[in-house]
C-alpha cells in the first residue's frame, strides 16, 4: 500500500503513532531518494540505507504489536 503525505499549510490533524511512524519512514525514503538523485549517494549506499530504515521500521512495528 502506497500512501502520500502532503502538507497544505493547515494545522496537522491528530494522527496515531502508527501513522506517525509511517510518515517518518516515507520522509526518510524521500530524503534518501533526493540524495541519490543529486548523486550524493551511489546505488549501493542508497540500497543499504533503505534496507536499514525499513528494518528499523519493522522492528518498531513488531514491538508496538
Amino acid at each position: 500500500m502506497r500512501r502520500e503525505f502532503v502538507y497544505v499549510g493547515d494545522n496537522a490533524p491528530e494522527i496515531t503513532e502508527q501513522e506517525y511512524s509511517e510518515f517518518l519512514l516515507q520522509l526518510q525514503k524521500a530524503i534518501l531518494a533526493s540524495l541519490k538523485k543529486r548523486e550524493l549517494l551511489n546505488h549501493s549506499q542508497y540500497g543499504r540505507c533503505l534496507d536499514e530504515i525499513e528494518k528499523q521500521y519493522c522492528r518498531k512495528k513488531r514491538s508496538q504489536a
